[in-house]
């Protein structure tokens, strides 16, 4: 089996990218799917939320600049049908570091590791920045999505994060098969505000059928799902199944292919 790479990123933080990676992760188990959450990002709140935890890391990892390295970093979560590579806090250290080809050490570490064929998806949570560690994201997946809020701020971080999309795909030695997965748009009110209302509007005339719908609501069940480490489907509420019903949705699209 070869499973589907999908980077998960925006430009600015804040925008609930991890949150949207583990209700993907969830939504996609609860199809069936065996699912990797790779955690990318230094804060490392994937890593936490799924309780992962183990002997390496993915500081471990791409700091060794070993081929085929990846899969020794797998560990089981807390969440069913979900296994992780863990985040660390070391990571900033990737970005500052002189290393041997740093923004290919993901892919390098990947590579032949048979461990990794026995997924059907594997999401990667890019940090809010656009430096080696997103590129190393980026130039392994293949597929990327984008999470926005409806905000101009971090509408304006999407842009930046899709314009080093496009200057990986336009790279023949970085990524040129990379596909755009859509861009999700989470935290919206409900009922929309005026504000929310405008910029999906903007959203949808700038990236058109890309804008993946419907929008994710802004509940509490969310911030509950990544405190208290537990998926969504584990708390009681209309808000919890709401989302969950959502997240469904979207992985069953995610699901449809590459």
């Amino acid at each position: 089996m070869v499973p589907t790479v999908t980077a998960i990123g925006n430009r600015k933080g804040g925008v609930g990218k991890t949150s949207v990676t583990l209700g993907l992760a969830m939504g996609l188990s609860l199809l069936g799917r065996r699912v990797l959450v790779v955690d990318l990002d230094p804060q490392a709140n994937a890593t936490t939320a799924l309780e992962a935890e183990g002997e390496f890391d993915i500081f471990d990892v791409l700091y060794g600049g070993e081929a085929g390295t990846l899969g020794q970093a797998i560990v089981q979560t807390s969440w069913k049908g979900i296994d992780a590579v863990p985040g660390s806090e070391s990571m900033s250290r990737i970005e500052s570091e002189v290393l041997m080809t740093p923004e290919m050490r993901l892919k390098t570490a990947a590579w032949n590791s048979v461990e990794l064929e026995a997924y059907d998806h594997i999401l990667i949570d890019l940090p809010p920045a656009l430096g080696r560690l997103t590129l190393n994201g980026l130039i392994w997946a293949d597929r990327v999505m984008a999470v926005t809020e409806a905000a101009a701020f971090s509408v304006r971080g999407v842009t930046e994060f899709l314009e080093t999309v496009d200057k990986v795909k336009s790279l023949p030695h970085l990524n040129p098969e990379l596909e755009f997965a859509g861009l999700i748009i989470n935290k919206t009110s409900a009922p929309l505000t005026g504000e929310h209302s405008y910029q999906i509007n903007e959203l949808q005339a700038e990236y058109g059928e890309n804008v993946i719908m419907p929008v994710i609501p802004q509940r509490t069940a969310m911030q509950d799902s990544v405190s208290s480490r537990m998926p969504l489907t584990k708390l009681s509420g209309p808000g919890a199944a709401a989302l969950t019903e959502i997240f469904v949705e979207h992985a069953r699209r995610l699901d449809g292919g590459k």
